[in-house]
Protein backbone atom coordinates (compact mmCIF):
# COMPACT_ATOMS: atom_id res chain seq x y z
CA UNK A 1 0.00 0.00 0.00
CA UNK A 2 1.27 3.43 -1.13
CA UNK A 3 -0.49 6.51 1.37
CA UNK A 4 -2.56 8.41 0.13
CA UNK A 5 -2.09 12.12 -0.61
CA UNK A 6 -5.18 14.02 -1.18
CA UNK A 7 -5.46 16.00 1.79
CA UNK A 8 -1.70 16.39 2.35
CA UNK A 9 -0.81 19.97 3.92
CA UNK A 10 -4.65 19.68 5.84
CA UNK A 11 -4.20 20.17 9.21
CA UNK A 12 -7.11 19.02 11.24
CA UNK A 13 -7.25 19.86 15.06
CA UNK A 14 -10.48 17.25 16.92
CA UNK A 15 -11.67 17.69 19.95
CA UNK A 16 -13.18 14.09 19.94
CA UNK A 17 -14.09 11.03 21.66
CA UNK A 18 -16.37 8.23 21.15
CA UNK A 19 -16.88 7.10 17.74
CA UNK A 20 -19.03 10.26 15.24
CA UNK A 21 -15.73 12.93 15.32
CA UNK A 22 -13.08 10.23 15.47
CA UNK A 23 -14.28 8.12 12.42
CA UNK A 24 -14.87 11.48 10.32
CA UNK A 25 -11.37 12.11 10.90
CA UNK A 26 -10.51 8.65 10.30
CA UNK A 27 -11.40 9.34 6.76
CA UNK A 28 -10.09 12.06 6.02
CA UNK A 29 -7.09 11.43 7.75
CA UNK A 30 -6.42 7.92 6.12
CA UNK A 31 -6.60 10.45 2.54
CA UNK A 32 -3.96 12.33 3.99
CA UNK A 33 -4.82 15.06 6.33
CA UNK A 34 -2.31 15.70 9.70
CA UNK A 35 -4.56 15.07 12.40
CA UNK A 36 -4.16 16.12 15.68
CA UNK A 37 -6.65 14.25 18.54
CA UNK A 38 -7.10 16.56 21.44
CA UNK A 39 -7.83 14.12 24.32
CA UNK A 40 -8.42 14.94 28.04
CA UNK A 41 -6.40 14.95 30.70
CA UNK A 42 -5.27 11.22 32.42
CA UNK A 43 -7.90 8.59 30.73
CA UNK A 44 -8.12 10.34 27.26
CA UNK A 45 -10.72 9.05 24.68
CA UNK A 46 -13.50 7.11 27.16
CA UNK A 47 -13.15 4.43 24.45
CA UNK A 48 -9.47 3.63 25.08
CA UNK A 49 -10.56 1.25 27.94
CA UNK A 50 -13.58 -0.26 25.70
CA UNK A 51 -13.71 -4.20 25.29
CA UNK A 52 -12.04 -5.96 24.02
CA UNK A 53 -8.57 -5.76 24.86
CA UNK A 54 -5.43 -7.11 23.57
CA UNK A 55 -2.17 -6.16 24.79
CA UNK A 56 1.01 -5.42 22.86
CA UNK A 57 4.23 -5.14 24.62
CA UNK A 58 3.61 -3.01 27.80
CA UNK A 59 0.74 -1.42 26.45
CA UNK A 60 -2.64 -2.84 25.83
CA UNK A 61 -5.10 -1.56 22.52
CA UNK A 62 -8.83 -1.39 22.43
CA UNK A 63 -10.87 -3.02 20.16
CA UNK A 64 -13.28 -0.66 20.35
CA UNK A 65 -10.82 2.47 20.21
CA UNK A 66 -8.66 1.07 17.06
CA UNK A 67 -10.60 1.38 13.97
CA UNK A 68 -11.44 5.04 14.56
CA UNK A 69 -8.17 6.64 15.52
CA UNK A 70 -5.79 5.41 13.28
CA UNK A 71 -2.87 7.53 12.28
CA UNK A 72 -3.17 10.35 14.69
CA UNK A 73 -1.42 12.48 17.26
CA UNK A 74 -2.72 12.19 20.08
CA UNK A 75 -2.21 15.40 22.57
CA UNK A 76 -3.22 15.66 26.21
CA UNK A 77 -5.17 18.55 26.61
CA UNK A 78 -7.26 19.92 30.14
CA UNK A 79 -9.37 22.90 28.59
CA UNK A 80 -10.84 23.77 32.01
CA UNK A 81 -7.08 25.24 32.08
CA UNK A 82 -5.81 28.16 31.22
CA UNK A 83 -2.92 27.62 30.21
CA UNK A 84 -3.80 24.44 28.27
CA UNK A 85 -6.40 26.84 26.24
CA UNK A 86 -4.08 29.24 25.36
CA UNK A 87 -2.15 26.08 23.84
CA UNK A 88 -5.11 24.17 21.73
CA UNK A 89 -5.81 28.14 20.63
CA UNK A 90 -1.72 28.30 19.20
CA UNK A 91 -2.37 24.68 17.66
CA UNK A 92 -5.51 26.10 16.23
CA UNK A 93 -3.40 29.07 14.36
CA UNK A 94 -1.59 25.77 12.67
CA UNK A 95 -5.02 24.19 11.61
CA UNK A 96 -7.22 24.46 8.30
CA UNK A 97 -9.87 22.51 10.19
CA UNK A 98 -11.32 22.23 13.63
CA UNK A 99 -13.58 19.21 14.46
CA UNK A 100 -15.21 19.26 18.07
CA UNK A 101 -18.03 16.81 19.07
CA UNK A 102 -18.53 18.02 22.35
CA UNK A 103 -22.03 19.12 23.47
CA UNK A 104 -23.28 22.50 21.81
CA UNK A 105 -21.84 25.45 23.38
CA UNK A 106 -19.10 23.47 25.18
CA UNK A 107 -16.68 24.99 22.76
CA UNK A 108 -18.25 28.68 23.81
CA UNK A 109 -17.91 27.25 27.62
CA UNK A 110 -14.28 26.86 27.27
CA UNK A 111 -14.52 30.25 25.17
CA UNK A 112 -13.51 29.01 21.74
CA UNK A 113 -17.15 30.26 20.98
CA UNK A 114 -17.09 29.32 16.55
CA UNK A 115 -18.04 32.68 15.89
CA UNK A 116 -15.33 33.88 17.75
CA UNK A 117 -12.51 31.76 16.47
CA UNK A 118 -13.70 32.48 12.71
CA UNK A 119 -13.17 36.26 13.54
CA UNK A 120 -9.40 35.56 14.31
CA UNK A 121 -9.23 32.98 11.78
CA UNK A 122 -11.13 33.84 9.03
CA UNK A 123 -9.79 30.99 6.92
CA UNK A 124 -10.71 28.11 9.76
CA UNK A 125 -13.12 25.27 8.92
CA UNK A 126 -15.22 24.98 12.01
CA UNK A 127 -17.58 21.09 11.99
CA UNK A 128 -19.60 20.56 14.99
CA UNK A 129 -21.11 16.80 15.41
CA UNK A 130 -23.13 16.84 18.17
CA UNK A 131 -26.93 14.85 18.50
CA UNK A 132 -29.35 17.74 17.52
CA UNK A 133 -27.64 20.53 16.51
CA UNK A 134 -26.57 23.82 17.32
CA UNK A 135 -29.36 26.19 16.45
CA UNK A 136 -31.71 25.16 19.63
CA UNK A 137 -34.90 23.23 19.30
CA UNK A 138 -37.15 21.08 21.38
CA UNK A 139 -34.18 18.17 21.61
CA UNK A 140 -31.06 21.00 21.87
CA UNK A 141 -30.25 19.85 25.41
CA UNK A 142 -30.85 16.38 25.10
CA UNK A 143 -27.54 13.89 24.96
CA UNK A 144 -27.40 11.12 22.32
CA UNK A 145 -25.68 7.87 21.57
CA UNK A 146 -25.84 5.99 18.50
CA UNK A 147 -28.74 3.81 20.05
CA UNK A 148 -31.01 7.34 21.20
CA UNK A 149 -30.41 7.85 17.22
CA UNK A 150 -31.72 4.59 15.80
CA UNK A 151 -34.98 4.73 18.05
CA UNK A 152 -35.55 8.67 17.28
CA UNK A 153 -34.80 8.28 13.88
CA UNK A 154 -37.22 5.84 13.06
CA UNK A 155 -34.68 3.07 12.38
CA UNK A 156 -35.70 1.03 14.95
CA UNK A 157 -39.46 0.88 14.22
CA UNK A 158 -38.38 -0.73 10.77
CA UNK A 159 -36.23 -3.46 11.93
CA UNK A 160 -38.42 -6.77 12.62
CA UNK A 161 -40.20 -9.30 11.59
CA UNK A 162 -43.69 -8.32 12.70
CA UNK A 163 -45.57 -4.99 14.06
CA UNK A 164 -46.27 -6.62 17.45
CA UNK A 165 -42.24 -7.91 17.71
CA UNK A 166 -39.84 -5.43 19.84
CA UNK A 167 -38.13 -2.79 17.94
CA UNK A 168 -34.97 -3.85 17.55
CA UNK A 169 -31.41 -2.12 17.10
CA UNK A 170 -28.78 -2.50 14.45
CA UNK A 171 -25.93 -4.21 16.07
CA UNK A 172 -23.17 -1.51 15.06
CA UNK A 173 -22.61 1.93 15.50
CA UNK A 174 -24.67 2.72 12.14
CA UNK A 175 -25.92 6.54 13.32
CA UNK A 176 -22.19 7.23 14.31
CA UNK A 177 -20.70 6.17 11.21
CA UNK A 178 -23.26 7.89 8.83
CA UNK A 179 -22.54 11.27 10.62
CA UNK A 180 -18.47 10.57 10.33
CA UNK A 181 -19.03 10.17 6.79
CA UNK A 182 -21.36 13.34 6.11
CA UNK A 183 -19.02 15.80 8.33
CA UNK A 184 -16.11 14.07 6.62
CA UNK A 185 -17.80 15.13 3.92
CA UNK A 186 -18.95 18.27 4.58
CA UNK A 187 -14.83 18.87 5.23
CA UNK A 188 -13.87 18.54 1.81
CA UNK A 189 -16.67 20.22 0.57
CA UNK A 190 -15.82 22.97 2.51
CA UNK A 191 -12.07 22.76 1.77
CA UNK A 192 -13.26 23.09 -2.04
CA UNK A 193 -15.29 26.33 -1.35
CA UNK A 194 -12.39 27.72 0.46
CA UNK A 195 -9.88 27.25 -2.63
CA UNK A 196 -11.80 29.38 -4.50
CA UNK A 197 -12.96 32.20 -1.46
CA UNK A 198 -10.07 31.65 1.09
CA UNK A 199 -13.14 31.91 3.90
CA UNK A 200 -13.54 28.73 5.99
CA UNK A 201 -17.10 27.94 7.37
CA UNK A 202 -19.23 26.18 10.11
CA UNK A 203 -20.88 22.79 9.84
CA UNK A 204 -23.14 22.05 11.74
CA UNK A 205 -23.61 17.84 11.66
CA UNK A 206 -26.48 16.68 13.91
CA UNK A 207 -26.84 13.05 14.22
CA UNK A 208 -30.78 13.33 14.72
CA UNK A 209 -30.85 14.91 11.07
CA UNK A 210 -28.34 12.82 9.80
CA UNK A 211 -30.76 9.72 10.89
CA UNK A 212 -34.22 11.11 9.52
CA UNK A 213 -32.42 11.48 6.11
CA UNK A 214 -31.39 7.99 6.19
CA UNK A 215 -34.76 7.11 6.49
CA UNK A 216 -35.44 8.55 3.36
CA UNK A 217 -37.84 5.68 1.64
CA UNK A 218 -39.45 5.21 4.62
CA UNK A 219 -40.30 8.89 4.81
CA UNK A 220 -41.29 8.65 0.86
CA UNK A 221 -43.66 5.92 1.21
CA UNK A 222 -45.45 8.04 4.35
CA UNK A 223 -45.32 11.05 2.20
CA UNK A 224 -46.28 9.50 -0.98
CA UNK A 225 -49.32 7.02 0.55
CA UNK A 226 -49.78 8.28 4.20
CA UNK A 227 -49.08 5.03 5.91
CA UNK A 228 -46.56 4.23 8.54
CA UNK A 229 -44.05 2.00 7.72
CA UNK A 230 -43.50 -0.28 10.00
CA UNK A 231 -41.54 -3.84 11.18
CA UNK A 232 -42.75 -6.82 8.32
CA UNK A 233 -43.85 -6.72 5.39
CA UNK A 234 -42.83 -4.41 2.86
CA UNK A 235 -45.66 -4.04 0.30
CA UNK A 236 -43.18 -2.11 -2.06
CA UNK A 237 -40.62 -4.08 -2.71
CA UNK A 238 -40.58 -8.09 -2.88
CA UNK A 239 -37.52 -9.21 -0.84
CA UNK A 240 -37.06 -12.06 1.48
CA UNK A 241 -34.89 -14.77 2.73
CA UNK A 242 -34.83 -18.33 2.31
CA UNK A 243 -32.99 -21.40 2.87
CA UNK A 244 -31.23 -23.49 0.77
CA UNK A 245 -30.96 -26.96 1.20
CA UNK A 246 -27.81 -26.82 3.14
CA UNK A 247 -29.95 -24.90 5.87
CA UNK A 248 -27.88 -21.60 4.90
CA UNK A 249 -30.12 -18.48 3.91
CA UNK A 250 -29.90 -16.39 0.90
CA UNK A 251 -30.89 -12.85 0.79
CA UNK A 252 -33.63 -11.82 -2.65
CA UNK A 253 -35.17 -8.88 -3.65
CA UNK A 254 -37.32 -9.17 -7.18
CA UNK A 255 -38.15 -5.35 -7.78
CA UNK A 256 -39.31 -5.79 -11.10
CA UNK A 257 -41.35 -7.68 -13.66
CA UNK A 258 -37.88 -8.56 -15.72
CA UNK A 259 -35.99 -10.11 -12.76
CA UNK A 260 -39.53 -11.96 -11.65
CA UNK A 261 -39.63 -13.35 -15.06
CA UNK A 262 -35.94 -14.45 -14.53
CA UNK A 263 -36.39 -15.68 -11.33
CA UNK A 264 -39.04 -17.98 -12.07
CA UNK A 265 -37.14 -19.46 -15.25
CA UNK A 266 -34.38 -20.25 -13.36
CA UNK A 267 -36.41 -22.25 -10.62
CA UNK A 268 -38.26 -23.74 -13.41
CA UNK A 269 -41.92 -22.17 -11.77
CA UNK A 270 -43.53 -20.70 -15.08
CA UNK A 271 -47.00 -21.50 -12.93
CA UNK A 272 -45.99 -18.63 -10.85
CA UNK A 273 -44.83 -16.15 -14.04
CA UNK A 274 -48.56 -16.95 -15.45
CA UNK A 275 -50.47 -16.20 -12.32
CA UNK A 276 -52.16 -13.72 -12.21
CA UNK A 277 -52.62 -12.97 -8.96
CA UNK A 278 -48.83 -12.38 -8.62
CA UNK A 279 -48.79 -9.93 -11.76
CA UNK A 280 -47.47 -6.48 -10.27
CA UNK A 281 -44.69 -5.69 -7.56
CA UNK A 282 -47.02 -4.77 -4.94
CA UNK A 283 -48.96 -8.17 -5.68
CA UNK A 284 -46.00 -10.32 -5.18
CA UNK A 285 -44.27 -7.72 -2.17
CA UNK A 286 -47.01 -9.14 -0.20
CA UNK A 287 -47.03 -13.01 -0.90
CA UNK A 288 -43.35 -12.79 -0.69
CA UNK A 289 -43.59 -14.55 2.73
CA UNK A 290 -46.62 -17.21 2.13
CA UNK A 291 -45.81 -17.84 -1.85
CA UNK A 292 -42.30 -16.77 -3.30
CA UNK A 293 -40.07 -17.76 -0.20
CA UNK A 294 -41.59 -21.04 -0.40
CA UNK A 295 -41.39 -22.12 -3.69
CA UNK A 296 -37.19 -20.52 -3.70
CA UNK A 297 -36.93 -23.08 -1.22
CA UNK A 298 -39.01 -26.25 -2.79
CA UNK A 299 -36.95 -25.57 -5.60
CA UNK A 300 -33.93 -25.38 -3.82
CA UNK A 301 -34.48 -28.44 -1.58
CA UNK A 302 -35.57 -30.73 -4.50
CA UNK A 303 -32.18 -29.62 -6.61
CA UNK A 304 -30.54 -30.55 -3.35
CA UNK A 305 -28.74 -26.70 -4.24
CA UNK A 306 -26.12 -25.78 -1.48
CA UNK A 307 -26.64 -21.88 -0.69
CA UNK A 308 -23.56 -21.07 -3.04
CA UNK A 309 -24.76 -22.65 -5.64
CA UNK A 310 -28.52 -21.87 -5.60
CA UNK A 311 -27.14 -18.30 -5.42
CA UNK A 312 -24.48 -19.43 -8.81
CA UNK A 313 -27.84 -20.51 -10.86
CA UNK A 314 -29.47 -17.51 -10.00
CA UNK A 315 -27.14 -15.31 -10.80
CA UNK A 316 -26.41 -16.88 -14.19
CA UNK A 317 -30.12 -16.12 -14.65
CA UNK A 318 -29.28 -12.23 -14.24
CA UNK A 319 -31.18 -12.26 -10.22
CA UNK A 320 -29.27 -10.71 -7.59
CA UNK A 321 -29.19 -13.02 -4.66
CA UNK A 322 -26.44 -12.92 -1.85
CA UNK A 323 -25.39 -16.05 0.50
CA UNK A 324 -25.85 -14.75 4.43
CA UNK A 325 -22.05 -14.65 5.14
CA UNK A 326 -20.92 -14.90 8.87
CA UNK A 327 -18.45 -12.04 9.83
CA UNK A 328 -15.41 -14.66 10.14
CA UNK A 329 -17.23 -15.62 6.57
CA UNK A 330 -16.49 -11.70 5.49
CA UNK A 331 -12.99 -11.68 7.34
CA UNK A 332 -11.51 -14.44 4.69
CA UNK A 333 -13.37 -13.35 1.35
CA UNK A 334 -11.31 -13.87 -1.38
CA UNK A 335 -12.87 -10.98 -3.46
CA UNK A 336 -11.88 -8.46 -0.09
CA UNK A 337 -8.46 -10.03 -0.23
CA UNK A 338 -8.57 -9.36 -3.29
CA UNK A 339 -9.44 -5.37 -3.05
CA UNK A 340 -7.14 -4.89 -0.42
CA UNK A 341 -9.60 -3.82 2.15
CA UNK A 342 -8.39 -5.23 5.41
CA UNK A 343 -4.84 -3.35 6.39
CA UNK A 344 -2.53 -4.64 8.89
CA UNK A 345 -3.29 -2.77 12.43
CA UNK A 346 -0.22 -1.00 13.57
CA UNK A 347 0.17 0.24 17.42
CA UNK A 348 2.48 2.40 19.24
CA UNK A 349 5.08 1.28 22.17
CA UNK A 350 7.72 3.73 23.20
CA UNK A 351 7.90 5.40 20.30
CA UNK A 352 8.22 2.28 18.23
CA UNK A 353 5.74 0.87 15.42
CA UNK A 354 4.50 -2.75 16.58
CA UNK A 355 2.53 -5.25 14.24
CA UNK A 356 -0.37 -5.98 16.25
CA UNK A 357 -0.91 -9.05 13.40
CA UNK A 358 -4.33 -8.05 13.56
CA UNK A 359 -6.04 -6.65 10.18
CA UNK A 360 -8.82 -4.08 9.85
CA UNK A 361 -11.09 -2.61 7.43
CA UNK A 362 -9.57 0.71 5.54
CA UNK A 363 -11.44 3.55 3.93
CA UNK A 364 -13.32 1.57 1.46
CA UNK A 365 -12.55 3.33 -1.65
CA UNK A 366 -9.81 2.98 -4.09
CA UNK A 367 -8.11 6.16 -6.20
CA UNK A 368 -6.83 5.47 -9.39
CA UNK A 369 -6.20 1.96 -8.06
CA UNK A 370 -4.50 3.31 -4.77
CA UNK A 371 -5.94 2.41 -1.30
CA UNK A 372 -5.48 3.96 2.07
CA UNK A 373 -2.40 2.91 4.44
CA UNK A 374 -3.91 3.36 7.52
CA UNK A 375 -1.34 4.64 10.04
CA UNK A 376 -0.45 3.71 13.77
CA UNK A 377 -3.09 3.54 16.59
CA UNK A 378 -1.61 6.07 19.19
CA UNK A 379 -0.60 5.67 22.61
CA UNK A 380 -2.72 8.39 25.33
CA UNK A 381 -0.69 11.95 24.48
CA UNK A 382 2.04 10.59 22.40
CA UNK A 383 2.27 13.67 20.25
CA UNK A 384 2.59 16.08 23.37
CA UNK A 385 6.23 17.47 22.72
CA UNK A 386 5.69 17.50 18.86
CA UNK A 387 2.58 18.98 18.79
CA UNK A 388 2.80 21.21 20.65
CA UNK A 389 6.26 22.83 19.54
CA UNK A 390 5.21 23.07 16.27
CA UNK A 391 2.14 25.17 17.37
CA UNK A 392 5.27 27.77 18.03
CA UNK A 393 6.35 28.06 15.00
CA UNK A 394 3.90 26.99 12.66
CA UNK A 395 1.42 29.56 10.53
CA UNK A 396 -1.33 28.44 7.89
CA UNK A 397 -0.70 30.69 4.91
CA UNK A 398 -3.62 30.18 2.86
CA UNK A 399 -4.51 32.20 -1.01
CA UNK A 400 -7.94 30.93 -3.16
CA UNK A 401 -6.40 29.41 -5.64
CA UNK A 402 -7.49 27.03 -8.50
CA UNK A 403 -6.03 24.24 -6.63
CA UNK A 404 -8.83 23.06 -4.37
CA UNK A 405 -5.99 22.31 -1.87
CA UNK A 406 -4.27 25.61 -1.88
CA UNK A 407 -4.13 25.72 1.48
CA UNK A 408 -0.63 25.43 2.74
CA UNK A 409 1.12 24.56 5.72
CA UNK A 410 4.61 26.75 6.19
CA UNK A 411 7.46 27.26 8.31
CA UNK A 412 7.24 30.67 9.78
CA UNK A 413 10.44 32.76 9.56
Amino acid sequence: MAALELLRGVRVVSIEQYISAPYCTEILGEAGAEIIKVERPESGDPRRTYDPMRTFGDDEVSGGFASYNRGKKSVSLDLRDTDDRDTLRELLSTADVLVSNLRPGALARVGLAPTELRQTRPHLIICEISGFGTTGGPFEHLSAFDSVIQAMSGMSSLIGRAPDDPPLLAPMSVMDILTGIWAAFGIATALLQRSHTGQGCHIDAAMYDIGAAFMERALTLHEFTGEVPTRGIDRFSPVGAFRAADGRWLSIVIPTDEMWGRCCHAIGRRDLLEDSSLGTVPQRAAQMESRIVPALEDWARRADLSAHSAAAVLHAAGQPVGVVQSIDEVRACEHLAHRGLFAPLVASHDGRTVNTGLALPRVPLLFDGSDSTPGRVPSFGEDNAEALASAADVVVDFRPSSDPLAGQIEGQS
